[in-house]
């Protein structure tokens, strides 16, 4: 059995649990499925979150402060409540001039293929 922070059918607050880590990217896992994964993570000033080439979407959230995205080296600037689809196979990186903590969804295989 898979053991995760946060339980089933219990409410939380993300921004609540999730805490800022001295010169670090603090990142916590809420679930993962073989469908996709949902993490939140806090990044302090200055750090930069480089993961790589994802195969799949990402959907990114901002939970409290503002966020640099950077994709195929053009800046986007993300405050509180923005979000933001990633496409698969986009290079990227998220860069904290100032701390805040953010939402992060990756839809994994068969998730790309749905649209609206």
């Amino acid at each position: 059995m898979e053991h995760y922070e946060f339980e089933n059918l219990i409410a939380f607050n993300i921004k609540d649990t999730l805490d800022y880590v001295s010169n670090s990217v603090n990142i916590k896992h809420i679930l993962n499925k073989k469908t996709g994964n949902i993490m939140a993570m806090s990044l302090d000033y200055g750090k930069v979150y480089q993961p790589t080439v994802s195969s799949f979407s990402t959907f990114l959230h901002v939970i409290e402060g503002k966020a640099e995205v950077v994709l195929n080296n053009l800046s986007s600037y993300m405050q509180n409540g923005d979000s933001m689809i990633i496409p698969s196979q986009t290079v990227y990186t998220i860069e904290a001039n100032q701390r805040f903590k953010m939402l992060f969804i990756v839809l994994e295989s068969g998730c790309d293929d749905l649209k609206s």
